[in-house]
């Protein structure tokens, strides 16, 4: 009986021995960590998003789509990471909050993603913040939600604050002293109160006259547009989604309204068609948020992804939504080449927020930056503006930080 105890005793320990081994095998404790994360074996590393595919926002969800799926066949053609091929689960949320909560926890939770890559809906991902700090998934470069000083959350370029703080900035600068705001009942709202709150009292000359909130997914924008022309604005600051934006600028402009307006990049399109392009001439002098470099003719980075873009044949895959998710997975794959064997959780975090003295220089989008928690995890704040005029993209302020 002894006897068969130890055998037994020795066969289990052998047993565990094993599964560790098979752990450091799949990629997840080469530097001698004892973590194993999902998502990661000896041949692909599983990365996911949710994105607005159908909906109101379908055509900046087909960018940003086309964006990810573009840097991933580069990547993966070149052999991937160290050998892993990039594996992406692309969702659709519709453009609804719900649904990219659902979205995330099935990523989490159903297809053991690594880490949730360049996903969108800022009016819904803050509803998953406190799951994924349960999961302790990594969520690499969301597309414009405040920064939840999350360990777990990187934001790899300007807030939609900081591109209207810019804004703001700006509009002092052309000399506007009378501001009108339209802004959706969101997190993209909640953005423009945030600009609002912090640029103002740095510009005394500047009062906003009209302050209207429309719906987010109804396209009626009839009444605060009246409201707003009816107040004599100089500028006028948007925070809305592409559709209402075009929407907007067409009636503001059959109204009589000549004054500059300004939406982020996530409702202006910048550097594509989606919002221009509906709006028409409408667009005509229309200033536009920029996270990534979408509009220069000169940039070797950006002419190397618009090169890709035009061979993909995919929908918007010229436009900036795609160049922003494409830079986003590009630095995903040289964070996790600097991890070296070592994948786990603790290693990314570190290496992650090493990057203030080492930061990831992809080129389309100012430096990535991390650092330490509570700010390092806003990993840029940098924002530019582009202008579109004469049926054209042309930058009208280089990438800069609020005053």
């Amino acid at each position: 009986m002894v006897r068969k105890s130890l055998l037994a005793t020795a066969a289990a320990l052998t047993a565990l021995l094993a599964a560790a081994c098979g752990n450091v095998s799949a990629g997840s404790s080469g530097g001698g960590s004892a973590e194993a994360p999902p998502g990661v074996t000896q041949d692909e590393i599983k990365i996911g998003a949710t994105l607005p595919l159908t909906g109101t926002a379908a055509v900046s969800g087909q960018g940003l789509q086309a964006g990810i799926q573009i840097a991933v066949k580069e990547i993966n053609d070149a052999g991937g990471i160290g050998g892993r091929k990039l594996n992406p689960i692309l969702l659709d949320d519709g453009y609804t909050a719900d649904r990219v909560v659902t979205n995330v926890r099935r990523l989490v939770s159903q297809e053991k993603v690594y880490s949730i890559v360049a996903p969108a809906g800022s009016q819904g991902l803050p509803g998953t913040w406190q799951f994924i700090a349960q999961n302790k998934t990594p969520v690499w470069g969301p597309i414009s939600p405040a920064d939840p000083k999350q360990s777990e959350v990187y934001l790899l370029s300007a807030t939609r604050t900081s591109q209207d703080e810019v804004a703001i900035d700006y509009f002092a600068k052309l000399g506007a002293k009378r501001l009108g705001v339209i802004q959706q009942d969101n997190d993209l709202g909640v953005s423009a109160k945030a600009a609002l709150a912090a640029q103002l009292p740095k510009h005394p000359d500047m009062q906003v006259v009209a302050n209207e909130t429309t719906q987010a997914g109804n396209t009626e924008v009839s009444s605060a547009v009246n409201k707003v022309v009816a107040a004599k604005p100089d500028a006028v600051l948007l925070a809305e989604d592409n559709t209402s934006v075009a929407l907007i600028l067409k009636q503001l402009r059959a109204q009589g309204f000549t004054g500059p307006v300004f939406a982020d990049q996530g409702g202006a399109g910048t550097g594509g068609t989606s919002t221009v392009g509906p709006a028409g001439d409408a667009a005509e002098g229309f200033l536009a948020g920029m996270q990534a470099d979408t509009v220069s003719t000169n940039n070797p980075d950006v002419e190397h992804w618009r090169t890709l873009a035009k061979a993909s044949g995919l929908p918007q895959a010229e436009s900036g939504f795609s160049l922003q998710t494409y830079s986003f997975v590009k630095a995903f794959a040289e964070l996790v080449k600097r991890m070296g064997s070592d994948l786990s959780y603790t290693n990314f975090t570190k290496t992650a927020e090493g990057l203030k003295s080492n930061p990831i220089a992809v080129g389309s989008i100012p430096p990535i930056e991390c650092g330490p928690l509570p700010d390092g995890h806003t990993c840029a704040v940098q924002a530019g503006i582009a202008k579109y005029t004469g049926g054209k993209w042309t930058v009208a302020l280089p990438f800069t930080a609020p005053v």
